[in-house]
């Protein structure tokens, strides 16, 4: 089944919204990036569901990413277990979602209709239909201060020339609706919770273990021998976003940043001029969930930024 639905900021003037068909059975955080990239925000955020059409209800429920420190300390439950057809199930049924705490983005999303589907059609998670408007810049003071620069209201005095500069050049009326919808096709590959994520680096923990076997010799100055690089290219599929020949370690990041994430986790060492799989690395080739595990334990998710984790 897939929902159409119109997503609306609030209180923007004039109004900013996006209309999109939506399978109904989207988890949460799924919906979460759609929205993030319908709209054209960047993910910078920290935000949540809420299980009511009003701001003022104290009762309806919250659903929150649990992917960072103190989740869960105001009472907002895991959205990771939650589908988009428990927040709407028919026409009228309306939602909202916020995004930036701090600026305090507040989006409607209503049911217009409810479109039926063969469970064995291909039909994509998301499909932006329509929209209107831009979506404001990120941290430009919520949607009061960015209503005052379109109506041509704020006071300029103090702001720097920077500032000015891109206010100067904000175009309030531009939508893109192919690139709207290119970006959404893009967040249905990309993983949605941290969890997905693990489980995708340990696949690539898993082909480095796998080309390695019981051990490959290195060059003279200890890197990876170029054939071997350009291989693990080709297996991550890195090679279609990495500019170069992807034959030398020390010339291919990507590479060289797996080998020491698996030499951080304890899955690989140097020995005799090899690259040896230690007794973890060997034990844990072929289980990814155990793998994956192993990096939830290594490092705490509030602690991901700068590690080859948040790079890949």
């Amino acid at each position: 089944m897939t929902y159409r639905v119109k997503v609306e900021l609030l209180d923007s003037s004039p109004p900013i919204w996006r209309r999109l068909d939506l399978r109904s059975d989207l988890m949460l955080p799924r919906l979460h990036l759609i929205l993030q990239e319908a709209m054209g925000w960047t993910n910078s955020h920290l935000h949540e569901f809420i299980h009511s059409a009003s701001r003022q209800d104290r009762d309806a429920e919250h659903f929150g990413s649990m992917d960072y420190p103190d989740a869960g300390e105001m009472g907002e439950l895991d959205e990771a277990d939650v589908r988009l057809d428990e927040l709407a199930h028919s026409v009228g049924d309306k939602f909202l979602y916020w995004y930036d705490f701090g600026d305090s983005w507040w989006h409607r999303v209503t049911v217009e209709k409810v479109l039926e589907h063969d469970d064995d059609d291909e039909v994509p998670d998301a499909t932006v239909v329509a929209g209107r408007r831009a979506c404001p810049p990120e941290d430009c003071g919520g949607i009061w201060s960015y209503n005052e620069w379109i109506a041509g209201d704020a006071d300029p005095d103090g702001w720097d020339p920077h500032t000015l500069e891109f206010w100067a050049g904000w175009d309030a009326e531009a939508f893109d609706l192919d690139d709207a919808q290119q970006r959404v096709a893009r967040v249905a590959e990309m993983p949605a919770t941290l969890r997905e994520i693990q489980l995708e680096e340990a696949e690539k923990l898993q082909i480095l273990l796998e080309r390695i076997g019981d051990g490959v010799t290195l060059t003279a100055a200890g890197y990876l021998p170029p054939a071997m690089v350009e291989q693990l290219m080709v297996d991550t599929g890195w090679h279609r976003q990495w500019i170069g020949k992807n034959n030398r370690e020390d010339l291919t990041f990507p590479i060289w940043q797996l080998r020491d994430w698996a030499r951080a986790l304890g899955l690989v060492r140097k020995y005799k001029g090899e690259l040896r799989p230690t007794r973890r690395g060997a034990a844990l080739k072929n289980d990814r969930e155990a793998l994956a595990d192993l990096i939830a334990r290594s490092i705490p998710h509030d602690r991901l930024y700068g590690t080859p984790l948040d790079w890949f």
